[in-house]
C-alpha cells in the first residue's frame, strides 16, 4: 500500500505548520511528508494508521510521527465522507526548521533522542496528552516567537516522558517508489469507504486497479507486511471495540453494522486479535468507566 506523498507549505512568515484539521477539507488518505508531525485530537474515535500499526484512537490521542512515515486518522464521525473534519490540532515542522544542528545541541538531547524515536511513531498516555494538547490547541493563533517557544516546550515536554509507545514495528521500512502510489492509493480509498460493506471483496479490489487477484495479494502484502484481509479485519474490528465500549447495541447488531457477514465470524477474529470474547471486552470497559 504506497501512501500518498504530500506537499506541506507554510504560511507567508512562519517556518512550520500549526492548525485545526476541523478548519480544512482534507481527505482520508494514507499519506506521508517529510516533515515530523505531532497530532492531538481532544475528543472523538476513530481508526489510526501509522506505518504497519493499525489501531484505536479515542479522546485526548496524541501522537509523533517522524518524517516520511506514512499515517491516516480516520474519525468514525466522517466515516464514509470524502472529507474527514474532525477537530484535530496538528503541528508539523522540519527538524532541521531551525537550523542544521539545532536539535543537536547538548542542552537539546533529549528532544534530538525523541525526534529519532519518532521513525516508529510514538503514542503518549493520557496525563501527558492532555497537558501538551492544551498548549498545541493555544499555539495555533499564537504569534511570532510564541508559537516556536510553544513547540520547543511541547517537545521538552514529551521528551521527559519515559512510558510513550512505540506504534510502527522496528521491521517496518518503507521504499518512497512513486510506482504504483495513484493505483493502490484508489485501494486504500475504497477500503475506507466501503468498510462495513460484508461484500468488500478481495476480487473487487483487484478489479479496481486492474491486477489479478494473485499479483495483488503479493504487492499488497509486500507493501505492508500483512495480507488484505488481515487488514481489513484489523480495521473492522477496531470500530467494533469502539462499538462495544459506546453503545448498548447487541453484539450481533455490532458485528454486522462493522461489516462481518456472520456472527461467528466475528467472534472468532475478535478473540484471535483481543484475546477475550467481545462481550467480555465490553464487561471490561465499563468495569473502567
Amino acid at each position: 500500500m504506497k501512501p500518498t506523498f504530500e506537499k506541506l507549505v507554510t504560511n507567508t512568515g512562519e517556518s512550520f505548520r500549526c492548525f485545526d484539521r476541523e478548519n480544512l477539507n482534507t481527505p482520508v488518505r494514507w499519506h506521508r511528508h517529510p516533515e515530523i508531525e505531532l497530532t492531538y485530537l481532544r475528543q472523538g474515535t476513530g481508526s489510526r494508521i501509522v506505518g504497519d500499526h493499525i489501531g484505536s484512537y479515542g479522546d485526548h490521542d496524541l501522537v509523533l510521527v517522524g518524517g516520511n512515515l506514512p499515517h491516516n486518522w480516520a474519525s468514525d464521525a466522517f466515516r464514509g465522507q470524502k472529507f474527514d473534519n474532525h477537530p484535530a490540532i496538528v503541528v508539523q515542522f522540519r527538524p532541521d526548521f531551525l537550523g542544521t544542528d539545532f536539535f543537536r545541541t547538548p542542552e537539546l538531547a533529549g528532544v534530538a533522542n525523541l525526534l529519532d524515536r519518532s521513525q516508529r511513531g510514538l503514542w503518549f498516555p493520557t496525563p501527558i496528552a492532555r497537558q501538551v494538547g492544551e498548549q498545541m490547541t493555544a499555539m495555533v493563533d499564537s504569534p511570532g516567537a510564541a508559537k516556536v517557544i510553544g513547540l520547543l516546550t511541547c517537545l521538552d515536554q514529551l521528551a521527559q516522558v519515559s512510558d510513550a509507545q512505540p506504534l510502527s514495528t522496528e521491521a517496518y521500512q518503507f521504499s518512497a517508489s512513486p510506482v504504483g502510489e495513484d493505483r493502490i492509493q484508489a485501494v486504500c480509498d475504497f477500503i475506507e469507504f466501503n468498510l462495513t460493506n460484508p461484500k468488500l471483496s478481495h476480487q473487487a479490489l483487484a478489479n479496481l486497479v486492474d491486477m489479478n487477484p494473485s499479483a495483488f495479494s503479493r504487492f499488497f502484502r509486500q507493501s505492508t507486511g500483512r495480507t488484505l484481509t488481515e487488514h481489513i479485519v484489523e480495521l473492522r474490528i477496531g470500530l467494533a471495540c469502539r462499538m462495544l465500549a459506546e453503545t448498548d447495541q447487541p453484539v450481533l447488531a455490532i458485528s454486522l453494522e462493522a461489516g462481518f457477514a456472520n456472527l461467528s465470524n466475528f467472534n472468532r477474529r475478535f478473540r484471535e486479535l483481543r484475546q477475550m470474547t467481545p462481550r467480555e471486552y465490553r464487561q471490561c470497559c465499563h468495569d473502567l468507566s
